[in-house]
């Protein structure tokens, strides 16, 4: 009688099992190699997701517990799968505008751009002729042309050409009439001159035998840019639509947008929320009077597209252009330290203002070795040691050897461009000498200062494409320049590392490691399918890694 009793028991439980319906969901991922950037970098076989979050990760044994629409099993064939892609630092609304310009990068003279230019106004005829990409670096003759070309060319149309990091451009004469500068009166040149520096400090109009060049630094550039007609929002969202694309192309799900007026972003995160675009944006305010004022009345913003919740400042300028601020002379230019882009007491009080105001971040471009220490110390006079209120250094690309612990001391995150090392290599020392090296492009010794270290590109300043990123941060060579030598070894990042400065890290840099960065219970199931493992790969299967598709909250997009 009881082994009668135990067997029915034992039929009714199995009965019972057969019979538990499964958990419905969206769609599962499995038989996949998922790389889930947790803590421990651990690997998982499935995923499940449901409403755009991931409802659950792990082995196979989750397939019991699961179901969804046939068409929604992804069975990824042993492919691996990495959290959506992150670039820390970017310029994603100005680079689709971009599209709409004469496209100088790459150019390997000035004769290039002239070139490149005819053929653009020939089929884009406007009331403007914009370009941007040109770098003198590159170039046989490296340094700054005149505008003489220009302004036979285009005599009654105004033309501004930026260099490639923007902070230069050269103008022919109509652009500088339109901005007031009038090149045939050298007097009223040169009281312009002082004027314009006093108003917006930290540029410079490059002079000849008191004649206007045709070539802006920095501040002076806006004395033109500000008169450039600007495109129709409807030609804007078309292009932010195609640069989106070329981002999914790449994997890369979030961007962090390093700089837009306060309008620019609400523009941006409107278009979101109409679903006319769909790639997360971290969006960085430019330091204006309507920019704060948004920040004091309306906080910290936050939705399913975008997050407005810090400021873009700017300590000096590029190392390009020399405008970088340098604690001593550049060696290529005698008597010549760069300049900081606004007085020391302006920062105080912007980042004062701040602090005590708002909980946003500020987020300080700088370059220069005086730039960084300058901005670390005044980060360090408002904040307690240890406090996490996460304030960037971008760039942080020329150190003092003295001033590195202070990033640690202060928990101030320095946000970097691999690419730039790789790219500046063939010129830097000149610039810099030898013996300011060791605190150039130090990213294994900046990481070290807080555990992480959030890596971009600053696109259109280099290439969108993040394997370059890696590729630049792993083996510290450029991906376009064949058999250059690597650069400063000793600070290249483990590939490893590289990964989470392109994922997790670059989340907690923008606060968003709560939802972003790592393939985690809860998080946006924004993620990438590849054919290749980068915690393993050789140097020269890295460029030749593909990108299968993408998905943004579980929808693919690419």
């Amino acid at each position: 009688m009881r082994v009668f009793i135990i067997t029915l028991c034992l039929i009714f439980i199995g009965t019972a099992c057969q019979n538990q319906k499964k958990t419905m969901v969206d769609s599962i991922v499995f038989n996949a190699h998922i790389i889930t950037m947790n803590d421990s970098a651990n690997e998982a076989e499935v995923m499940v997701i449901k409403n755009g979050k991931i409802l659950d990760i792990g082995d196979k044994t989750l397939l019991d517990k699961y179901e969804c629409p046939k068409e929604s099993m992804q069975d990824l064939k042993g492919q691996f799968v990495y959290p959506g892609l992150i670039d820390a630092h970017c310029h994603f609304y100005g680079y689709a505008k971009t599209l709409l310009t004469c496209n100088l990068v790459g150019t390997k003279s000035w004769e290039d751009v002239l070139n490149r230019l005819d053929t653009f106004v020939k089929n884009n005829p406007g009331t403007w002729i914009q370009g941007r990409g040109w770098d003198q670096n590159d170039w046989d003759i490296k340094e700054y042309p005149n505008n003489d070309s220009l302004n036979k060319r285009f005599p009654n149309t105004p033309v501004i050409l930026k260099r490639i990091d923007g902070h230069a451009a050269i103008c022919n004469n109509k652009a500088l009439e339109i901005a007031g500068i009038i090149p045939e009166q050298s007097a009223s040149i040169k009281i312009l001159l002082l004027s314009s520096i006093k108003q917006s400090e930290g540029g410079e109009i490059v002079l000849k035998n008191g004649i206007p060049t045709g070539v802006l630094i920095d501040h002076a550039v806006d004395l033109v840019q500000k008169h450039v007609t600007e495109p129709k929002k409807e030609e804007i969202i078309k292009v932010l639509q195609k640069a989106e694309k070329e981002c999914y192309a790449y994997g890369l799900t979030t961007l962090a947008d390093a700089g837009l007026d306060i309008s620019e972003c609400k523009f941006l995160d409107s278009i979101s929320q109409k679903k006319l675009i769909s790639i997360y944006l971290y969006l960085m305010v430019n330091p204006t009077e309507a920019g704060l004022n948004y920040a004091e009345k309306n906080g910290i913003i936050e939705n399913d597209n975008s997050f407005i919740g810090s400021f873009k400042l700017y300590a000096d300028g590029s190392l390009g252009s020399r405008g970088a601020k340098m604690k001593r002379d550049y060696c290529d230019q005698h008597k010549h330290t760069g300049m900081l882009m606004n007085s020391a007491q302006y920062y105080e009080d912007f980042c004062t203002r701040v602090y005590n105001k708002t909980k946003y971040q500020v987020n300080t471009h700088c370059i220069g070795d005086s730039a960084n220490k300058l901005i670390l110390e005044l980060y360090g006079k408002l904040m307690k040691p240890n406090e996490d209120r996460r304030w960037r250094i971008e760039h942080a690309q020329i150190i003092d050897p003295k001033d590195f612990h202070l990033f640690g001391k202060y928990s101030v995150i320095p946000s970097v461009q691999p690419t730039h090392a790789s790219s500046d290599a063939p010129w830097v020392k000149d610039r810099i000498c030898e013996d300011r090296m060791p605190g150039a492009y130090a990213y294994k010794t900046l990481l070290k200062q807080n555990g992480y270290l959030p890596l971009g590109t600053d696109f259109p300043v280099e290439y969108i494409n993040p394997f370059f990123t890696f590729y630049s941060a792993v083996f510290r060579q450029n991906a376009n320049i064949p058999n250059q030598e690597a650069f400063l070894t000793d600070e290249s990042l483990t590939p490893l590392e590289a990964l989470k400065g392109m994922t997790i890290w670059a989340a907690k840099a923008c606060k968003l490691e709560h939802r972003k960065g790592s393939l985690e219970k809860g998080k946006d199931a924004d993620y990438v399918v590849m054919d290749k493992n980068l915690l393993s790969i050789k140097k020269e299967e890295v460029l030749k890694t593909k990108v299968i598709s993408t998905y943004r909250t579980g929808k693919k997009v690419y």
